[in-house]
């Protein structure tokens, strides 16, 4: 099995389209576009899961960068969640070091 992340989806684009789509290229086991809880809205990006590496290479050349609607998708094979490099907000902050005052 070959995880594939898709990003800068359109918005209106459902997990349906995906499986649809990405189907094109081998059998497809999984697809989900990723929804906010509140407002229902998609997030923008996705998952699809292809039986067969081969499949999934064919799919990511073919796909990735394709425009749909105004935008370029991104499509990778996924990483797991602690391999991927740390967000802004995750990395650690320095503690404030207070300067001197220079009065002149």
């Amino acid at each position: 099995m070959v995880n594939l992340f898709i990003a800068n989806l359109d918005w209106e684009i459902t997990s349906e389209d995906l499986k649809t789509t990405f189907s094109a290229f081998g059998p497809v086991t999984y697809a989900h576009v990723v929804y906010e809880k509140d407002t229902k809205r998609s997030k923008g990006f996705g998952y699809i899961e292809m039986e067969d590496t081969d499949h999934a290479i064919n799919a990511i050349n073919a796909l990735n960068g394709m425009d749909i609607n105004g935008r370029k998708l991104d499509v990778k094979i996924a990483s797991p969640k602690g391999n991927r490099p740390a967000k802004k907000a995750e990395v650690e902050k320095k503690p404030f070091e207070k300067k001197p005052f220079n009065k002149r």
